[in-house]
């Protein structure tokens, strides 16, 4: 059985091709020209990884990498190397995409939704039928703050926090579509929050939240000691709602519970699948872990307030502007269901917790650290019953 992958160098693409080259022959590695070739990064990543030689040559012997441009016609291949690469496939896995949320809207078009219209078009052309799997994510529900989401929801009332979210909403909707007009089933996994433990790496992918927080310690390096003004802790008010949370899925869970996933493969339509944690990440937590990271730079005093200072100090209207992408994720209170996993018995109840030990691993922290515990702002009422909106 011959599948291609598209992203195989990224993230959770590592994982998942460790793992589809398992159970398959034949792996197409859809990757883009230039910088080191696609195999002896994935080799690099293997090896740093700690995996086996006999691990390592197994996977390589079974890739084949094809270079290809993500948003052209036909990927960038004449009619008969298309023709042929789309009638050699029985699936096909889309896993690239355009992750910074920063990026400008016509990048991440380009790479997230032209980008998945292409694959669509691969898929389509096949004379085998391969089987879609579009890997997309939990947030193409957009800001919607509260409630249950369920797998198949795809609303964009709410409008998007980020113009990567709206991105990978449009592909999710060419998906259905063409699903629709051709009665083709196709496979959707939204995965959360994902993130490793590994230790940052050259040859390892990172991971957003990791680079997320080495964005914020630049920040607040920034800000200098002289910031204290006598004080012991620099107080820095954060605007969101302690009853927040967020759902963080290590990564090597997330490419397993898809993999399980693909053996059920729909008779028809589109079968959407929450790929998330059972257990969702109190942001108090997030913000407590966040303190700790920082105190060997600058020890802050973080305290949620139900919404931005009037007159913030120098060093929080600077937090505001950089991290303006990442502030709305701390108001949101969200389940996100994911009932097609339970149906299948695969709920995730051997994922490791993420709990303040596994998150200082993943970000860089020492594993056993003691906190200051995040307050809220003692000028202001509580926010347990306040609705963000």
């Amino acid at each position: 059985m011959a599948i291609a992958i598209t992203g195989a160098t990224g993230l959770l693409g590592t994982r998942l091709l460790e793992l589809l080259a398992r159970d398959h022959d034949s792996i197409m590695v859809l990757c883009r020209a230039g910088g080191a070739p696609a195999d002896e990064r994935i080799v690099r990543y293997l090896r740093t990884s700690g995996r086996s030689r006999q691990e390592i040559e197994a996977v390589a012997a079974r890739i084949h990498p094809v270079q290809i441009e993500l948003d052209k016609p036909r990927l960038g291949l004449d009619a008969d190397r298309f023709r042929s690469l789309a009638d050699s496939l029985d699936a096909v896995w889309h896993c690239a995409a355009s992750i910074d949320l920063n990026a400008d809207t016509q990048e991440l078009n380009r790479v997230n939704t032209i980008g998945t219209r292409r694959i669509i078009e691969l898929a389509d052309a096949g004379a085998r039928q391969p089987m879609l799997h579009h890997v997309s994510s939990i947030g193409v529900v957009g800001r919607k703050p509260v409630g249950r989401i369920y797998e198949d929801d795809l609303d964009s009332s709410y409008g998007f926090t980020t113009r990567y979210e709206e991105s990978k909403y449009l592909a999710e909707v060419a998906v259905r579509e063409w699903s629709s007009r051709t009665g083709r089933p196709a496979v959707v996994h939204r995965p959360s929050v994902l993130v490793a433990d590994q230790r940052p790496h050259p040859d390892l992918p990172a991971h957003p939240l990791l680079t997320g927080v080495q964005l914020a310690r630049k920040l607040v390096s920034s800000f200098g000691v002289g910031a204290l003004a006598g004080d012991s802790r620099l107080v820095v008010r954060i605007p969101g709602d302690p009853m927040s949370a967020v759902n963080i899925l290590p990564v090597d869970e997330a490419a397993r519970l898809m993999v399980a996933v693909a053996e059920h493969s729909p008779a028809s339509g589109v079968d959407t699948y929450h790929i998330v944690h059972p257990q969702d990440v109190p942001m108090a937590l997030m913000m407590e872990v966040f303190q700790e990271l920082f105190d060997d730079i600058l020890p802050l005093d973080l305290r949620f307030v139900p919404s931005a200072p009037k007159s913030p100090a120098p060093w929080e209207s600077l937090l505001y502007q950089t991290m303006s992408t990442f502030l709305p994720f701390i108001s949101y209170r969200r389940r996100f269901d994911d009932r097609r996993l339970r149906e299948l018995g695969l709920t995730g109840a051997h994922t490791a917790a993420v709990d303040r030990e596994y998150l200082m691993r993943c970000l860089g922290g020492p594993a056993h650290a003691t906190s200051t515990p995040v307050q809220r702002d003692p000028g202001h009422e509580s926010l347990a019953h306040v609705t963000m909106g």
